[in-house]
């Protein structure tokens, strides 16, 4: 199942009904932070570049901690590393860290006692907004957010950010997204997700008028 395998052959994998409804529970934090820095401390010294997103970027940012009602933690890697970030599961195994699903290739989730943190793989984005967009499983995010990075010190580890984290919390939860909400960081991001969604057809539909006008002077 893993060592060199392709790991676009491999089936999807991904449990909804698990994923994303029984697990709502708080974070444990001393399970989560041992995933976390499990998984940095696997993945980086092999090549993979490892950056907080979502609520756990906010929660580094904000908080200097994870937030209270986080049900899991969310960090990206880059798609030329996922096929090295696969072969690493057996070590991240023998760390009790686990596979616990996946959707390939946009998804994939390990799990620690319970905990879980996704891991999204930032893909190219189709022309011609690949020089300035990547793509997610759920949204196109410009490719500078995570091309430019810095480091931050959070639970006692370093672990790596974009570089301009501030305006990446704004691009995903707003204006006010210093102020602490008590609402679910993944609700919020299906919000986001139209919200982007409806802003990449408009720009279709710009590109569009464009070239037709071009073609029709």
């Amino acid at each position: 199942m893993f060592g060199q395998k392709n790991i676009l052959d491999e089936p999807a994998k991904l449990y909804h009904n698990e994923r994303y409804g029984q697990h709502a529970n708080p974070l444990n934090k001393e399970n989560a932070k041992y995933l976390l820095s499990t998984l940095k401390n696997v993945f980086e010294p092999n090549g993979v570049k490892m950056i907080l997103s979502y609520g756990t970027l906010l929660g580094a940012v904000r908080e200097h901690d994870f937030i209270g009602h986080d049900s899991d933690m969310d960090v990206m890697i880059w798609q030329k590393d996922f096929q090295k970030a696969w072969d690493l599961i057996p070590e991240l195994e023998k760390r009790d860290v686990h596979l616990h699903c996946y959707c390939l290739p946009w998804i994939f989730t390990f799990e620690h006692k319970g905990e879980t943190c996704d891991i999204d793989v930032l893909q190219e984005a189709i022309w011609p907004w690949n020089k300035r967009y990547c793509l997610t499983h759920l949204e196109y995010i410009p490719r500078a957010f995570f091309e430019n990075t810095t480091t931050i010190e959070f639970l006692g580890e370093t672990y790596t950010i974009p570089q301009n984290a501030e305006k990446v919390l704004e691009y995903h939860y707003g204006k006010k997204w210093r102020i602490p909400s008590n609402r679910s960081g993944r609700v919020e991001s299906y919000v986001f997700f139209w919200r982007y969604a409806h802003r990449f057809m408009q720009r279709c539909i710009r590109y569009a008028k464009r070239h037709w006008f071009k073609q029709n002077r």
